[in-house]
Order: C-alpha cells, then structure tokens, then sequence
C-alpha cells in the first residue's frame, strides 16, 4: 500500500465529504477531502497500517458468513485462515508489510471531483461539501487549501467559481435539487516533459426546463473565459456535460436530460505517462488517481507475479488497462511474441480506451467483450501460464464466468489472482496473490 499524505477520499477528491463529522461551520474543505491531513506524515502511515490490519483481521469471519453452504465453506478451508495460523499473527490471516510512503505528498491527485453550490456566507463556491443532504445541508468548501489538489487545479476552480459567481443561473443544491450548475471534474496530466502539464474539465449542468438560448450562452460565457491562461500554465480543455455526472445520486424528480459530453475547449482527453506507458485519460476514464503512487504499487505487484514472455495476463474488468498492462517489465515488451493479454471490460466506452492503449504499445491481444460472458472460456481455452486479476465484486455482475471455468492441468495452474478474497467469482484452485506465500 502507497500512503498519500492527506488520506484523500477513493472518489477522486470527491466533492463529497461524508456523512461522519461535526457542523458544517466546524469544517473545512481540508477535513472533508483528507481528512487526515491535520495529522504528521508518519502518524498518518500508522493510521493507515491500522487500517489494512482491522480490515484483515475481519476477513476469517466474513469469509466464513459469505459462505453459503457446507461445500463452500469446505472450498474455502486455507491454511492461512486455520485458527492456528491466526493465533500466531494475533488475528491477521497473512504478514503484512509496512505502508510504503509516498513520493510526493502534495498537489498529487490527477483527478478532482469539485462540488459547485454555496458557501456559509451564501456565495458561489466551487470546492467539496461540508454539509450533507441527511443534514439537510448542502454547503459548499472553497478547494483553497486542500493539500491534495494541484496548483493548476485550484486556479481553475477559483477561475470558475468567478464567472459563475456572476452568472443568472443558480448552482445546484443537493436537498432542494434545483438550480443549473452541478459540478466540475478536473484531470491533469503529470508527466509533461514536452511543455506545461494538461488540465481536462468537464462541467456538469442541469439544463432540463431551461431555454436552451439561455444554456447556450452561459456555457459560451464559461468557454470565453477559460481560452485566457491559468497561473501556472497548463494546456486546457473543456468540456460540458449535461445531467448527473457518473456515480452521482439522481433524484427520481429531475427532469431527463440528453447523455454524452460535448468537448467545447481543446481536445477530448490529456494523456498522462504511467512505467512509461502512455494512456489517453477521457473524462469517465477509470485511471489511478496517484500516478507516483501507482507506479510505486505496480512496480511491487509486477515482483510478485513473476510474468515472463509465454506468461498469459487476464485483466478482468480492466478499465483503462493499467494493472495489467503495468505487469510487463521493459526486458519483457521487447520479448513477448509468445506472450497475450486479454482484456475485459463491460463499459465499451473504458473498452475502447485501452483498444487504443493496448494498440500504442503493441499489445498482441486486446479482444472485447463483456466480463460475464467470456472469461471463463477465455481461461477454458488457455493452455500456458495464466495471471487472471480480478477486482472487487460489483454490483450486477453474475458470478458464473470464472467459478465455471474447469481447471486448467495441474502443471500449467494459473499464476494467481489480485481481488477481494471473499470473492466467488474465481474457482479455488487459482491461488490468491497476497504477498509471499502464508
């Protein structure tokens, strides 16, 4: 585990704070987007090592309710979760190693999820929530200050917040859910050897009811206004998008909007450099938001597994493709004519995203279909050494692609797995990939 300084949320800095905490006018930005940030660096390594060790410690017991049957349970019997093992680790199934620091510890996030609405003073701001909708608050955090948002982050969510401060139409209020102005993304690029970093926004609006002349000219307004540069310089693009953005709660009265993002400013992604591997990251794009920090994780995960050239990857539910392709060591891409991978996406949009990463880099094998459909035949049909990676379980996908995959001869087993280990989604006789053998 690489710790970041501030212990930023896992929405990417979202503008969401959490329904834990006191008053709204107790809080800051600060505390609702790290809220570990009041704490020294090396007490925050120690909350997190904590953290990794409460949520191993739960994992015998929670294994054994997920089990459903006898059979499963007799499956799911692994010497590292015998009770002897777990008396000799005081309840940890597994040594566990410390947290790695971090190799930058501020201004490292790549992706930001700004709320837009009000203040405490009642004023247009465009940072993270304070107050939240149980309260029945919806008050908005200035990003000034959060030690986990870039500079070039932070002028353009101050350069935003000016034009919409003078704008006739509202931001949107969470408990009332009216107003036009939602919320705005913003995605930089670190590695910018060849010129300033690149800097994607993607303003969320709610123009469902308004005349679309009115629309029209505000978001030509909000344009105008970003072609000036930022201090400090970035190369910008901007783009709008008309509706809830992703993973954002809609309430069952808001008018239907038209789904899509329009780019209005500059090009439709940035392109950010990860173990040298270039990615195009979109707006929706699923990508590490701590490239050092990621770095750092796959470079130790690419130890662990040991691939060689006539090694097979299945990256399932890949996203933009960064594990997996993150798995290959330079000696290796120069060597790999026996070697595939196979991703597996559900999203045809992240789908398309890592076709294209996939055909940048040279990549033998990128064939698309949905997860739940393809997989098990997928490891049916390999006969060298495979290295499935499968994340954490999520909501609607079916469970039969990989537990009804019949395993492979004893000599050619799959490499191991990266995932939740109370997963029912791989059959028992691919090992989990937990460190070192325990």
């Amino acid at each position: 585990v690489c710790a970041q300084q501030a212990g930023g949320r896992g929405r990417g800095g979202s503008g969401e704070a959490g329904e834990a905490g006191g008053a709204a006018a107790a809080r800051t930005a600060a505390d609702a987007a790290a809220p570990l940030h009041r704490l020294e660096y090396a007490a925050q390594l120690e909350q997190k090592q904590h953290f990794v060790e409460k949520a191993l410690r739960r994992l015998p017991r929670e294994m054994q309710v997920a089990a459903r049957s006898d059979t499963q349970r007799e499956r799911w019997r692994m010497p590292w979760l015998s009770q002897e093992r777990l008396n000799q680790r005081h309840g940890l199934p597994c040594p566990v190693a410390p947290v790695l620091p971090a190799a930058a510890t501020h201004g490292y996030r790549n992706k930001c999820e700004f709320t837009i609405g009000r203040d405490e003073d009642g004023s247009v701001a465009v940072g993270f929530t304070l107050g939240t909708v149980r309260e029945r608050k919806h008050v908005v955090g200035r990003a000034d200050g959060v030690p986990t948002v870039s500079a070039e982050m932070l002028a353009a969510a101050r350069r935003a917040q000016a034009v919409l401060a003078e704008s006739p139409l509202p931001p949107y209020d969470k408990v009332s859910h009216e107003g036009f102005w939602r919320a705005m993304l913003a995605r930089q690029s670190f590695a910018h050897a060849d010129g300033p970093p690149e800097l994607l926004l993607c303003v969320a609006v709610q123009a469902a009811g308004l005349p679309e002349e009115q629309v029209a000219s505000e978001l030509a307004r909000l344009r105008e206004a970003f072609v000036a540069p930022l201090d400090p310089p970035v190369r910008l693009s901007l783009a709008v998008r008309r509706g809830a953005p992703p993973g954002e709660y809609k309430h069952a009265g808001e008018p239907a909007e038209a789904e899509g993002v329009e780019t209005v400013l500059g090009r439709e992604y940035i392109e950010e450099t990860l173990l040298g591997l270039s990615f195009r990251i979109s707006p929706d794009a699923f990508f590490q938001v701590n490239t050092l920090g990621a770095e750092s994780l796959l470079t130790l995960l690419r130890a662990q597994c040991s691939l060689g050239p006539d090694s097979v990857l299945l990256d399932v539910c890949c996203g933009t493709g960064t594990i997996g392709l993150g798995q290959e060591s330079d000696g290796h891409r120069e060597q790999r004519a026996g070697g595939c991978r196979c991703g597996r996406q559900r999203r045809p949009q992240r789908h398309h995203q890592r076709r294209v990463h996939l055909r940048q880099g040279g990549a033998g094998d990128a064939a698309g279909a949905r997860a739940a459909h393809s997989v098990g035949a997928r490891l049916a049909g390999r006969h060298r050494r495979s290295s499935p990676r499968r994340p954490p379980p999520r909501r609607g996908q079916g469970a039969a692609p990989l537990r009804a995959a019949p395993p492979p001869p004893l000599r050619r087993l799959p490499r191991a797995r990266v995932c939740d280990q109370r997963s029912q989604f791989l059959p028992p006789h691919v090992p989990l990939l937990c460190g070192r053998p325990f």
